[in-house]
């Protein structure tokens, strides 16, 4: 089985209901303004957010999951608006999340972890543990079973009992995609889950991702600089540019988009029929691939707590 597979076929996302809508968002940090007017529409399945560095696109997904403040727009999950919610509320909502750097406890293991993700699914609470009541008791042997199913999918059931901080970058970002999907959301914002996987990894991430989408019709939104990944899994692209949505649409499209072309690589390319990059004004740099760009720079971002309180946090 070949790491990157053709997207499946089928209706055209266009034809589907948004279960996601983020509708004119506007975000400033201060006088600098890293979204200006997105409009996005998520449907079931796969969908990638892809742009060159600083595009803005953590930025969605933090306003989509309560971590930073939009100045003006809405974010809409089945019609519901999202935010004046908690980011707590998000979750229980149907939004799911990971990140660019895995969020774990590392002396925690594995299990613990991904348990968190059920966190707001316990009816049954501290008081109910302490009394060893035994419906509490059920409750967490059901979230284990489910637990261990999930973290099986990904290849990481024998390492369940292991500390995280014992694990490599790559399985802890299994084990974060993992926590994410145990929390029965509707919508599973990924943000660049493949970066620091090998090819083995790679490949049972996109099979469990696979399995679980179809099983649930999850919508899931995908941030990736990867795009012979992101064009294979995600029948739906858009494309970020200095805050500002500049092509979307099937991968064929947007591979072949002269906007998207000379956002990723300057002026001087341009795409041939088969969909391959070439420069039309002189040899093409070897750090110049359209399908990966290096982390460059920081950017100044308010992060919220769910108490209102605004804190600023380079990311």
């Amino acid at each position: 089985m070949s790491v990157v597979e053709t997207a499946p076929s089928g209706a055209s996302p266009a034809d589907a209901v948004a279960s996601l809508a983020v509708e004119d968002l506007h975000v400033a940090f201060g006088g600098n303004r890293v979204l200006i007017g997105v409009d996005l529409n998520f449907t079931p399945g796969f969908n990638g957010l892809i742009g060159p560095n600083g595009a803005g696109k953590t930025t969605v997904f933090n306003v989509i999951s309560g971590y930073v403040r939009s100045t003006q727009g809405g974010v809409r999950l089945h019609g519901e608006d999202l935010l004046h919610m908690s980011r707590t509320q998000r979750v229980k909502s149907g939004i799911g999340r990971t990140f660019q750097a895995p969020r774990l406890i590392l002396d925690a293991t594995v299990m613990e972890n991904t348990l968190l993700g059920r966190h707001h699914l316990f009816r049954w609470g501290h008081f109910a543990e302490l009394l060893l009541l035994p419906q509490q008791r059920r409750e967490e042997t059901e979230a284990r079973q489910i637990c261990m199913e999930m973290l099986d999918r990904f290849g990481l059931a024998e390492a369940a009992h292991e500390e995280a901080g014992a694990l490599s970058l790559g399985s802890q970002k299994l084990v974060e995609v993992a926590r994410a999907l145990v929390a029965n959301p509707t919508v599973v914002l990924l943000d660049e889950p493949a970066a620091g996987l090998g090819a083995d990894d790679v490949t049972v991430l996109l099979r469990g991702l696979r399995e679980i989408q179809a099983e649930r019709n999850l919508c899931v939104i995908i941030i990736e600089h990867d795009l012979q990944l992101v064009t294979s899994l995600c029948p739906k692209i858009s494309v970020l540019h200095f805050g500002e949505i500049i092509s979307e649409g099937s991968p064929e499209h947007v591979t072949s988009d002269p906007a998207v072309i000379e956002a990723y690589l300057g002026h001087g390319f341009e795409a041939e029929g088969g969909g391959e990059i070439h420069e039309v004004e002189g040899p093409l740099s070897e750090h110049h691939h359209i399908d990966h760009v290096e982390e460059e720079g920081t950017l100044e971002e308010v992060w919220i707590d769910d108490d209102g309180t605004e804190q600023e946090e380079p990311s």
